[in-house]
């Protein structure tokens, strides 16, 4: 066969591959998002160029013609080929120098965040990050605004113009002072702590959302004495006797008393979301790699 003929030939191999999967036009039409028509005659045009008809009409269905079957690995393997040829294009795009904009929340910024960079960058030594750190409700303005391709967050936001990958997910503890009156319990219902003064991140924050969520559903709505923009802070002011906090268990100690919570609902979900829709080559090697490694990475890190 010429070059011309290929030429003909190669924009049309989609719509075979497609009816061959489906074994139906309409279904096919479908899948590529075309209308069924244009399936209908690519297909008349591909049998022209071959000079031997693909489908034929069986019942009220099509079926694939001698010439049809004959071609068809052909043409899902030279579509495979295409599609290799562009993912070894964007990992070579990746590797080239480039930035990254990255937004998450303080809470994650210790652990989480530099254990995904680190290994990123075993993959793609030359990029450089752009670094966004704020509340929850910062992070997805980021995202929304264009300022950050990809943010960590915790709870994971459910919007259909956003795809997401869980991370991980770990118990929520009551932090409170040495000595204090729960400090000998092995595990208390949140209830219990309805009459203590809490110590919490400022509002916008994942934390100060579930802490509101899981009072309410104890029954009661908890007294904030002090607000806060990092764990560390609250923590301190805990181990101060100034209060108690809601928190995730720190692996690392600290000076004041995890008790866990009773209930599945007493625990912090991290993930990262993106817009859907054609990310950067760096946007989607990260993606790749929230994909394959994230949780392991997470699980790790915290």
């Amino acid at each position: 066969m010429d070059q011309e003929a290929v030429r003909k030939v190669l924009p049309l191999l989609p719509l075979l591959a497609a009816v061959g999967e489906t074994g139906q036009v309409t279904l096919a039409a479908a899948t590529l998002a075309v209308p069924q028509p244009s399936v209908s005659r690519g297909l008349a045009r591909l049998g022209t160029v071959l000079g031997a008809p693909l489908i034929e009409r069986r019942g009220r269905g099509i079926t694939l013609t001698p010439a049809g079957e004959a071609l068809l690995p052909h043409a899902r393997a030279a579509l495979d080929a295409v599609a290799a040829g562009l993912e070894a294009v964007r990992e070579q795009d990746a590797q080239a120098f480039g930035t990254l904009s990255i937004a998450f929340q303080n809470t994650l910024g210790d652990r989480v965040v530099p254990a995904l960079i680190k290994a990123f960058l075993v993959e793609h030594p030359r990029t450089r990050f752009e670094l966004r750190q704020g509340s929850h409700g910062q992070c997805l303005e980021a995202l929304d605004a264009g300022a950050a391709e990809i943010a960590l967050i915790s709870p994971i936001e459910e919007r259909s113009d956003l795809t997401g990958v869980p991370l991980h997910s770990e118990p929520l503890v009551l932090l409170v002072p040495p000595g204090h009156r729960l400090a000998r319990s092995a595990r208390i219902d949140l209830a219990e702590a309805s009459g203590e003064t809490f110590i919490g991140l400022k509002p916008g924050f994942g934390l100060r959302s579930m802490l509101a969520d899981l009072a309410a559903a104890s029954g009661f709505t908890p007294t904030i004495a002090f607000e806060g923009d990092d764990l560390h802070t609250v923590r301190g002011l805990v181990a101060a006797g100034l209060g108690v906090a809601l928190v995730p268990r720190d692996r690392a100690g600290t000076d004041a008393v995890e008790i866990p919570i009773a209930g599945a609902a007493a625990r912090r979900r991290i993930g990262a979301v993106w817009h859907t829709g054609e990310p950067s080559s760096l946007g989607a090697a990260m993606q790749r790699l929230l994909r394959r490694r994230g949780p392991a990475l997470a699980a790790a890190a915290l």
